[in-house]
């Protein structure tokens, strides 16, 4: 304990190469789309894709920020899109959106995620908290 007092170590913004922009992670994420993967565990598969779509809550892993940033969304069914989608033999895409708070920040997070790979596109929209609702 010593030796950390003497010796801490440098701030968590220090390690962070993002860091230096100034930016935290929401404006970051807020910025253009980025590159997202469906988190789904313990396999990644478009059954359990859908199986997580039919609770309404998914889990969107964005890929380009260091060590990856997972968030979970209750999807808000009136905005998402299904439509283009076809589940049973793993092909089209999917748009779906929902709110959540990231670092105590209220935020809408919008992807596209194709079925045959899993993955797609994605970006945070800052909302006001009487916008935001459970759907």
């Amino acid at each position: 304990m010593e030796e950390f007092a003497r010796n801490p170590p440098p701030p968590l913004s220090s390690l962070d190469p993002n860091a230096s922009s100034g930016k935290s992670l929401v404006d970051r994420l807020c910025e253009g789309d980025h590159a997202v993967e469906v988190g789904l565990r313990p396999e990644s598969s478009v059954k359990r894709f859908k199986e997580a779509i039919d609770r309404d809550y998914v889990h969107i892993k964005f890929t380009e920020t260091k060590g990856g940033t997972e968030i979970g969304i209750r999807l808000d069914r009136k905005t998402s899109d299904f439509s283009a989608a076809d589940f049973e033999n793993g092909k089209g895409t999917v748009h779906v959106e929902g709110n959540l708070t990231v670092d105590y920040v209220k935020v809408k997070c919008v992807a596209d995620i194709n079925l045959s790979t899993l993955q797609g596109r994605a970006h945070l929209v800052k909302v006001d908290t009487k916008e935001m609702s459970v759907a």
